[in-house]
């Protein structure tokens, strides 16, 4: 997992912002995986998403919390950006598509958790800091759990430089 979080924060440094997305879509599917490997997989990301990023995505309304970005909204966004809605099952590919209707990513920094064009904005470089965060807390929070650590260490986690 830390090769995928570094290889991340690599993308972060040399404005690679297509291959940093990839990797912040993806990292909460292998993060779930090991947290919660019975689940579906839109299950587990969206739960994981929600319990370790997610909270930097809401907001207080007068109604309540809301979520601007949500687990499974997340979810739809990684399948938009991985498969461009083209491999999702049937039922889910709607989803997906009025997810790319309804987040962007952007550049510019002040545009972040804003809406424009009925869509909300998020700056790609601190969604990536924020999956990063939410990834290194996890790790933290697991570095005890003995299955879990090994199922981490049973992953793609090769001697490769970096």
């Amino acid at each position: 997992m830390q090769v995928f979080v570094a290889s991340l924060e690599q993308c972060l440094k040399a404005k690679n912002w297509p291959a940093a997305l990839c990797l912040a879509l993806t990292l909460p599917e292998i993060a779930g995986a090991v947290e919660s490997p019975e689940s579906s997989a839109p299950q587990r990301y969206a739960q994981w998403f929600d319990k370790w990023v997610g909270l930097k995505y809401r907001t207080r309304l007068l109604s309540g919390q809301h979520a601007l970005l949500s687990g499974p909204d997340c979810y739809a966004l990684r399948c938009a950006m991985l498969y461009q809605g083209q491999e999702v099952e049937a039922g889910r590919r709607r989803y997906v598509t009025d997810a790319l209707h309804r987040f962007h990513f952007t550049q510019v920094a002040t545009e972040h958790c804003t809406h424009k064009n009925r869509a909300l904005q998020i700056h790609a470089d601190r969604f990536c800091r924020d999956v990063v965060e939410g990834c290194e807390a996890w790790l933290k929070s697991i570095k005890n759990d003995a299955s879990k650590s090994a199922v981490l260490k049973r992953g793609l986690n090769m001697a490769m430089p970096l």
